[in-house]
């Protein structure tokens, strides 16, 4: 009888043996699949943000191209990792910050862009309604025709 009890502790100790070395052997399987998902949702953020920002000069020129008083609302997925949005002359500007530091994706527009203070109210990731709005330029400014005012709706 205690023979059994033996060859069945002998058993179990041996179980948990093999169990521990198994986990010894998957832990940095473990932590290697979990950075590269790290990785891969930051190439999201940063997909995300480049079509936000393409979005945002594609409607940017198609006001423009209309002119007069064209008005387009367009809904913008703002991603993880968003620090900044700038509207600067021809140029659409999205900070990230990554883990391998900060991130700028610049879209250019064929019109002059000015950003409203309500651009300011982006502080967060999320989805915000973004309004390009056509506009003349004014007196002395350069050049004439239509520049394109965007703001947050």
């Amino acid at each position: 009888m205690i023979a059994v009890a033996k060859s069945r502790g002998q058993i179990s100790t041996e179980i948990l043996v093999v169990v521990g070395i198994m986990l010894t052997l998957l832990l940095p399987l473990i932590l290697y699949s979990y950075g590269k998902v790290n990785v891969a949702k930051e190439d999201l953020a940063v997909q995300k943000a480049e079509f936000a920002a393409q979005r945002i000069a594609s409607i940017s020129d198609s006001v423009g191209y209309l002119g007069g008083a064209a008005a387009i609302i367009e809904e913008i997925e703002i991603p993880p990792g968003f620090r900044n949005l700038t509207i600067n002359g021809h140029d659409i500007v999205i900070e990230l910050q990554t883990s391998s530091g900060r991130k700028q994706i610049v879209k250019s527009t064929a019109f002059g862009l000015k950003g409203e203070n309500s651009l300011a109210n982006i502080t967060s990731p999320g989805n915000y309604f973004i309004e390009a709005r056509a506009i003349d330029r004014l007196d002395g400014e350069i050049g004439n025709g239509t520049s394109v005012l965007v703001s947050v709706k």
